[in-house]
Protein backbone atom coordinates (compact mmCIF):
# COMPACT_ATOMS: atom_id res chain seq x y z
CA UNK A 1 0.00 0.00 0.00
CA UNK A 2 1.14 3.37 -1.17
CA UNK A 3 0.85 5.94 1.25
CA UNK A 4 1.63 9.45 -0.28
CA UNK A 5 2.78 12.04 2.77
CA UNK A 6 2.85 15.41 0.15
CA UNK A 7 -0.53 14.19 -1.42
CA UNK A 8 -2.69 17.54 -2.19
CA UNK A 9 -6.39 16.70 -1.91
CA UNK A 10 -9.24 18.44 -1.57
CA UNK A 11 -11.06 18.30 1.68
CA UNK A 12 -13.52 16.29 0.47
CA UNK A 13 -10.79 13.78 -0.39
CA UNK A 14 -9.04 14.24 2.79
CA UNK A 15 -12.38 13.32 4.38
CA UNK A 16 -12.85 10.03 2.21
CA UNK A 17 -9.14 8.92 2.80
CA UNK A 18 -9.61 9.08 6.51
CA UNK A 19 -13.43 7.89 6.17
CA UNK A 20 -11.85 4.59 3.93
CA UNK A 21 -8.69 4.49 6.85
CA UNK A 22 -10.29 4.39 9.54
CA UNK A 23 -13.16 1.20 8.15
CA UNK A 24 -10.44 -0.61 7.21
CA UNK A 25 -7.92 0.44 10.40
CA UNK A 26 -11.18 -0.08 13.19
CA UNK A 27 -11.77 -3.76 12.80
CA UNK A 28 -7.81 -4.76 12.25
CA UNK A 29 -7.35 -3.14 15.36
CA UNK A 30 -9.78 -5.38 17.65
CA UNK A 31 -8.63 -8.18 16.08
CA UNK A 32 -5.10 -7.34 17.12
CA UNK A 33 -7.11 -6.60 20.69
CA UNK A 34 -8.51 -9.55 20.52
CA UNK A 35 -5.20 -11.62 20.04
CA UNK A 36 -3.78 -9.40 22.99
CA UNK A 37 -6.57 -10.84 25.29
CA UNK A 38 -5.79 -14.50 24.10
CA UNK A 39 -1.78 -13.72 24.94
CA UNK A 40 -2.89 -12.37 27.97
CA UNK A 41 -4.71 -15.20 29.02
CA UNK A 42 -1.86 -17.49 27.98
CA UNK A 43 0.67 -15.46 29.77
CA UNK A 44 -1.72 -15.62 32.51
CA UNK A 45 -2.38 -18.99 33.03
CA UNK A 46 1.84 -19.73 32.14
CA UNK A 47 1.96 -17.75 35.41
CA UNK A 48 -0.71 -19.99 37.81
CA UNK A 49 0.21 -23.35 36.68
CA UNK A 50 4.09 -22.94 35.95
CA UNK A 51 3.53 -24.81 32.79
CA UNK A 52 6.79 -24.85 30.84
CA UNK A 53 4.50 -25.49 27.74
CA UNK A 54 2.64 -22.63 27.87
CA UNK A 55 5.78 -20.71 28.36
CA UNK A 56 7.06 -21.77 25.00
CA UNK A 57 3.17 -21.33 23.74
CA UNK A 58 3.54 -17.52 25.04
CA UNK A 59 6.92 -16.88 23.55
CA UNK A 60 6.00 -18.02 20.19
CA UNK A 61 3.08 -16.31 20.44
CA UNK A 62 4.78 -12.91 21.34
CA UNK A 63 7.12 -13.70 18.48
CA UNK A 64 4.91 -14.29 15.65
CA UNK A 65 3.41 -11.43 16.47
CA UNK A 66 6.33 -8.96 15.96
CA UNK A 67 6.86 -10.61 13.03
CA UNK A 68 3.32 -10.04 12.09
CA UNK A 69 3.48 -6.31 13.01
CA UNK A 70 6.38 -5.94 11.13
CA UNK A 71 5.15 -7.57 7.81
CA UNK A 72 1.86 -5.69 8.21
CA UNK A 73 3.63 -2.21 8.36
CA UNK A 74 7.06 -3.18 5.58
CA UNK A 75 4.19 -3.58 2.82
CA UNK A 76 2.89 -0.17 3.28
CA UNK A 77 5.26 2.24 1.33
CA UNK A 78 5.42 6.11 2.69
CA UNK A 79 6.26 8.87 -0.18
CA UNK A 80 6.74 12.15 0.22
CA UNK A 81 9.32 12.67 2.98
CA UNK A 82 11.87 16.06 2.05
CA UNK A 83 14.88 16.55 1.03
CA UNK A 84 15.40 12.79 -0.29
CA UNK A 85 16.03 12.55 -3.89
CA UNK A 86 16.76 9.22 -4.21
CA UNK A 87 14.86 5.73 -5.04
CA UNK A 88 17.24 3.57 -2.16
CA UNK A 89 17.04 7.01 0.11
CA UNK A 90 13.62 7.02 0.35
CA UNK A 91 12.66 3.47 0.44
CA UNK A 92 14.96 2.87 3.60
CA UNK A 93 13.32 6.42 5.66
CA UNK A 94 9.87 4.23 4.69
CA UNK A 95 11.31 0.76 6.06
CA UNK A 96 12.27 3.05 8.95
CA UNK A 97 9.72 4.52 9.61
CA UNK A 98 7.60 1.37 9.03
CA UNK A 99 9.96 -0.54 11.72
CA UNK A 100 9.24 1.82 14.11
CA UNK A 101 5.74 1.44 13.86
CA UNK A 102 5.90 -1.98 14.26
CA UNK A 103 7.69 -2.35 16.99
CA UNK A 104 5.92 0.90 18.87
CA UNK A 105 2.85 -1.18 18.55
CA UNK A 106 4.45 -4.05 19.86
CA UNK A 107 5.94 -2.46 22.54
CA UNK A 108 2.46 -1.22 23.60
CA UNK A 109 0.25 -4.37 22.58
CA UNK A 110 2.86 -6.33 24.56
CA UNK A 111 2.48 -3.88 27.52
CA UNK A 112 -1.20 -4.29 27.87
CA UNK A 113 -0.83 -8.21 28.23
CA UNK A 114 1.26 -7.30 31.18
CA UNK A 115 -1.13 -4.99 32.88
CA UNK A 116 -4.08 -7.13 31.69
CA UNK A 117 -1.95 -10.07 33.36
CA UNK A 118 -0.63 -7.60 36.68
CA UNK A 119 -4.41 -7.00 37.15
CA UNK A 120 -6.10 -10.63 37.41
Amino acid sequence: MKIELKAKKTEADWQKTLDTFWTNATPQWFQWLEWILILGAIAFLAEKTQSITLDIVSGISYIALLFYLQSFFFSLEFHGFPLLRSKRAKRLVSLIVSGLLSLTLWLLLTNLVSEIQGKV
